[in-house]
């Protein structure tokens, strides 16, 4: 996902149900639907202007289900950016998730270098948490370089804006080693450089209706999004805290 790309295309993947479709909507229309409709592959089509240089940016949403593993293929040769969805109240998700950052490394011999975000859904139903933060975050830091994570709640829109701003921080350093636990840092909401233009933008989705430009997303550089230190600590799901933009960012 770099600025000399002509197209920059984002790829969502997870299980069936996770809330692929509902995060990219909430982030792009600010919208929700508690009604839960299949996904076949979607594509959404937006131009940012960034520091002054027109950024083309295709978020593809794909089928949960793997009944075309071949689409499935193609859309991770294709992907400049991945975003790995799963669900904290089913643990079989989770393990997808695994399965599919496997896949990236087989069919990516260059996954080093390819922004990579993972997004722990629905944590609006904690009482009904099957994944612990600590043991998807574990596996975040101990498994080669696959990514920064995040937990949020479509429903709710919350931490939605923070995945993308993951997502443009591994662009900018796709190589920021893992060797070692970090801990959790919040993101600074007074530290914004980067800025999607209002002006000009052209948003569109393939066989839908159009985006005008006043619905463009601000999107901003925070400061170093992790910082080093000891293991993360276990955090019993029942002690999360009630503010909602508490958000842990790695």
């Amino acid at each position: 996902m770099t600025e000399h790309d002509q197209r920059n295309r984002v790829v969502l993947l997870g299980a069936g149900g996770v809330g692929k479709s509902s995060i990219l909507k909430r982030f792009l229309f600010n919208t929700y639907s508690d009604t839960y409709q299949e996904t076949v592959e979607d594509l959404y089509c937006r131009e940012y202007l960034i520091q002054g240089a027109d950024i083309k940016v295709d978020y593809l949403d794909t089928a949960g289900k793997l009944v075309f593993p071949a689409m499935r293929r193609l859309s991770i040769t294709t992907a400049h950016a991945f975003i790995l969805v799963y669900s904290v109240t089913k643990q079989d998700t989770f393990e997808e998730v695994k399965r599919l950052w496997e896949q990236i490394k087989e069919v990516r011999t260059n996954y080093e270098d390819i922004p990579c975000v993972i997004v722990g859904n629905k944590i609006d139903l904690e009482d009904n948490r099957q994944v612990e933060k600590f043991d998807a975050l574990n596996w975040v830091y101990n498994d080669g370089n696959c990514g920064a994570f995040i937990e949020v709640s479509a429903k709710n829109n919350e931490c939605i804006l923070e995945v993308f701003k993951l997502l443009m921080e591994k662009a900018k350093n796709p190589r920021v080693p893992i060797n070692e636990p970090f801990m959790p840092r919040r993101l600074s909401e007074h530290s914004l450089e980067v800025q999607f233009g209002q002006s000009g933008v052209n948003a569109e989705k393939s066989n839908g209706p159009e985006q005008s430009s006043s619905d463009a997303s601000k999107i901003s550089r925070s400061r170093s999004l992790i910082r080093r230190g000891s293991k993360p600590k276990v955090r019993k799901s029942h002690a999360r805290s009630h503010n909602k933009q508490d958000c842990v960012i790695s």
